[in-house]
């Protein structure tokens, strides 16, 4: 206890007590830390699933378009996916994803391929597009 220059009697004097201040901002300044990490960590996941799921989607497509090739080559609609589909045509393109198909006798081939180019800054990309991921799907009739 203390008095004041007035006379009062002091009860409580916030500056003597260092020991529960120390140990305030050590928890404090622990909190924000594993918080920052975790949110860290979220973000840098969710960057990884969006690229997974892309590359799902690429699969469930090749998927389909093999379905609609055997769809035409049912006995019953009896049509030529050659001519009916776009992708058999050979074609020049600068997307970043490029779906094609060859017939080779009675063999289909599917072929995706997802380009991006050699250089990305800032969301920006530069130099030379490169294959990174590609899915090949060959099947009889």
């Amino acid at each position: 206890m203390g008095i004041n220059k007035r006379g009062d009697t002091l009860t409580h004097c916030p500056r003597k007590n260092r020991r529960g201040d120390i140990s305030t901002t050590i928890l404090v300044v622990g909190v924000f830390a594993i918080c920052s990490l975790a949110l860290l960590s979220f973000y840098l996941s969710g960057i990884d699933s969006e690229e997974t799921f892309s590359r799902l989607e690429i699969i469930k497509k090749v998927n389909s378009i093999a379905d609609e090739i055997r769809f035409y080559k049912n006995q019953e609609i009896n049509k030529k996916p050659e001519e009916i589909m776009g992708i058999f045509q050979p074609k020049t393109s600068n997307e970043n994803l490029v779906y094609s198909a060859a017939k080779i006798g009675d063999d289909y081939k599917i072929t995706a391929t997802l380009y991006e180019n050699k250089y990305n800054l800032m969301g920006f990309g530069f130099g030379e597009r490169i294959p990174v991921f590609s899915v090949d799907y060959s099947f009889k009739t």
